[in-house]
C-alpha cells in the first residue's frame, strides 16, 4: 500500500533538508515524497535539487499552506495522504507504525484522520518536551466532536488519512490563512462523520521557532478559530446545532478551574503585553501538555 508524503514548504532553508531526509529514511518502503515549493525566495529550491532523483518537486507561486497541500493532493499516486510540515521531522518508523494501525482498523480506517504524539524541538533540533495528544478513541463521534469544538487537537504534521476523504469532504480551504487544518478537521468530523483517531506513539518532532511565535499570528488565529467554528456549526441542521452548542457548554463546565484560569491569563497577556514578552509566553504554552 503506497503512502504519499506531501511537504508544503515556504522559505524553510534552515530545516527543509532534515525534513526531507526524515521522510526518505523511513523503515516503510512503499512511499512517495512530494515537496511543494510555495514560491520560496530563499535557498529552499536549490536545497531541494539535491533530492530531485528521490522526490517529486513541484514549484508554484506563493499561495499559502492550504494551496500547497491541495496541489500535492492532486498529484499523489498513493492510497494514503501523509502531511509533513517543512520544519518538522518524522521518526524513522513513523510510517511503519501508522500503517500497522491502519491495518488493525481495516476498512474502518478510511473513515479516520489519524494523529500521534510528538516531541517539541527548538530551532536547533533539541528536544524541549514530549506532547501527549488526548486519546478520545473510546468516545463516540459526537463526544469527540464536542471536544474538537472546544479546542483543536491532532497536530497536522502527525496526520495521515485515506485519499478518498478529499472526494467526500473537499480540499483544504485556501481562503483562511490561519488554522486551515482545524477547519478541515471540523468539516470532516462534524459534517461528514469522520473520526480523529490517536495512534498512541511518538512519531514526529514538531519544531518551535521564532517565526511562529508572533503576537499578530496568535491574535489572528484566535479570531479565525471562532469564525471557523461558527461557519461549520451553521451548516448543521438547527436541532443538531443546538445539541452541539449545549454539549460544548456542558463540557466546558467540567474543565478544571486551573486550566480555565490559565487560558484566560494567556489570552489577556497576548492582547496587552509587548511582542517580546508575549512571544516568550507563547513558547511556554506551546511546551505545556494542557490547553
Amino acid at each position: 500500500m503506497k503512502i504519499s508524503i506531501v511537504i508544503p514548504v515556504y522559505n524553510a532553508e534552515k530545516y527543509i533538508e532534515n525534513c526531507v531526509e526524515s521522510a526518505l529514511n523511513q523503515t516503510y518502503d512503499d512511499i512517495e515524497i512530494l515537496v511543494i515549493n510555495d514560491g520560496s525566495t530563499d535557498s529552499t529550491e536549490s536545497i531541494l535539487k539535491k533530492f530531485e532523483n528521490k522526490i517529486k518537486i513541484i514549484n508554484k507561486e506563493n499561495g499559502g499552506t492550504a494551496s500547497a497541500l491541495n496541489i500535492g493532493i492532486k498529484n499523489i499516486t498513493g492510497e494514503w495522504f501523509k502531511w509533513l510540515s517543512a520544519d518538522d521531522i518524522l521518526k524513522t518508523d513513523a510510517i511503519e507504525k501508522l500503517f500497522f494501525e491502519i491495518q488493525k482498523l481495516g476498512k474502518g480506517a478510511e473513515n479516520c484522520i489519524f494523529y500521534s504524539n510528538y516531541d517539541l524541538i527548538d530551532a536547533n533540533g533539541n528536544i524541549i518536551d514530549t506532547f501527549e495528544e488526548p486519546n478520545n478513541n473510546s468516545l463516540d463521534t459526537f463526544q469527540r466532536n464536542v471536544i474538537l469544538l472546544d479546542h483543536y487537537y491532532g497536530n497536522g504534521t502527525t496526520s495521515i488519512m485515506h485519499k478518498s476523504i478529499f472526494d467526500k469532504c473537499g480540499m483544504f480551504d485556501e481562503t483562511l490563512g490561519y488554522k486551515d487544518d482545524y477547519e478541515f478537521w471540523l468539516r470532516c468530523c462534524l459534517l461528514y462523520s469522520y473520526d480523529l483517531y490517536l495512534v498512541n506513539e511518538n512519531l514526529a518532532q514538531y519544531r518551535v521557532h521564532e517565526s511562529q511565535l508572533t503576537k499578530k499570528r496568535y491574535d489572528d488565529a484566535l479570531e479565525q478559530i471562532e469564525h471557523i467554528k461558527s461557519k461549520i456549526i451553521s451548516q448543521l441542521f438547527p436541532d443538531l446545532q443546538m445539541k452541539y452548542v449545549t454539549a460544548v457548554k456542558n463540557y466546558q463546565k467540567q474543565i478544571p478551574f486551573k486550566i480555565k484560569v490559565r487560558r484566560n491569563i494567556r489570552n489577556i497577556m497576548f492582547k496587552i503585553l509587548p511582542k517580546s514578552i508575549s512571544n516568550k509566553i507563547l513558547g511556554i504554552y506551546l511546551n505545556r501538555k494542557s490547553n
